[in-house]
């Protein structure tokens, strides 16, 4: 039996797969209740704004008046909504004791899916805020050491390896994004102010490092004869070395929009960071068509079932061609 090895963040691990809307949402949640077009930021309501409609400022002083706007914008405002980020700590706790749960993820995640599916041993790496570091280091002390690479290389690994934000770095075992938060603690708050103000962070020559440590990896895996698939998760990146075993056709939120048939605003150097905002159209999209949840913009079942028709015919490709 093959083993299918994925690494990644948190899409590739599956959280917030568990979500279900038909249980997850509750009267205490308070949005899909509301009367009135709940209170976009400015950055949310130009995400979802048509031709038609108002400016924001228009919409935030007129946003309880129902007469003000053209009864189609009322109707697509007061639906959006539900897709908004909730803030209710009723839902985050009742989210949170679903959304890392790991038997869960290992079922309904498309890597989950995609074993079952071939008959594969599900062997997980990913990790939920994972960055792209932590995914490389992983591996490295694995094949750095020559009693794990070999029980590995024996478990006939088939590589899935998903690249994500490149906003994301890896200090002391540890991935963090480079943004704020309130959850953060004061010291850390401090380092990501000054590892920006410093200039450590350039999104350029963080492609450009990716593309040599994938043609690294690719030798690496062509050495030992382990089949490999890479993919682009949330954004497509424009790598300076074209990348060899690489998922074509652009990266998977923008591949799950298009075979759904979703359509979406598209914005050029839109960059999604993954910090639970809505800051690309495409999310906006992608929850309304409920391909990814409401709460924490991760795929649903039926996002991860439509990533797993993306690449299960890549996978069972490569098993056939070096394990059959």
């Amino acid at each position: 039996m093959s083993t299918l090895v994925s690494l990644g963040c948190s899409w590739t691990y599956g959280v917030g797969v568990g979500f279900d809307e038909s249980t997850m949402w509750n009267s205490e949640d308070g949005i899909q209740n509301k009367k009135f077009p709940y209170n976009y930021t400015k950055q949310q309501y130009n995400n979802i704004k048509g031709a038609e409609y108002p400016s924001y400022e228009d919409f935030i002083k007129n946003r309880k008046n129902k007469d003000f706007f053209k009864n189609h914008i009322w109707e697509e405002l007061l639906d959006y909504a539900k897709t908004a980020t909730i803030d209710s700590e009723y839902f985050f706790k009742k989210y949170s004791k679903i959304s890392h749960n790991k038997s869960i993820a290992d079922e309904y995640s498309f890597r989950g899916i995609i074993s079952k599916s071939l008959d594969l041993k599900n062997n997980n790496f990913s990790s939920g805020g994972s960055s792209n570091d932590m995914q490389f280091f992983q591996l490295a002390r694995i094949f750095g050491n020559p009693i794990k690479r070999k029980k590995f290389i024996e478990s006939k690994p088939i590589i899935l390896w998903g690249i994500t934000s490149t906003a994301r770095i890896m200090r002391n075992d540890r991935s963090f994004l480079l943004t704020h938060s309130e959850s953060d603690s004061k010291e850390l708050q401090e380092y990501i102010r000054l590892y920006l103000k410093l200039g450590f962070y350039n999104h350029d020559e963080s492609l450009e490092d990716l593309s040599y440590k994938i043609e690294i990896w690719n030798t690496i895996f062509e050495n030992y004869n382990i089949p490999v698939l890479w993919f682009d998760t949330f954004n497509t990146h424009d790598y300076k070395i074209k990348p060899r075993n690489f998922l074509t056709d652009g990266d998977l939120l923008t591949q799950m929009l298009k075979i759904s048939k979703t359509k979406y605003k598209s914005f050029l150097n839109l960059y999604h960071f993954s910090s639970w905002i809505q800051d690309d159209p495409r999310i906006t999209a992608a929850v309304k068509a409920k391909l990814l949840n409401p709460h924490s913009f991760h795929p649903t079942k039926q996002g991860h079932k439509v990533i797993s028709e993306i690449l299960l015919p890549h996978i069972k490709e490569l098993n056939k061609i070096y394990y059959n």
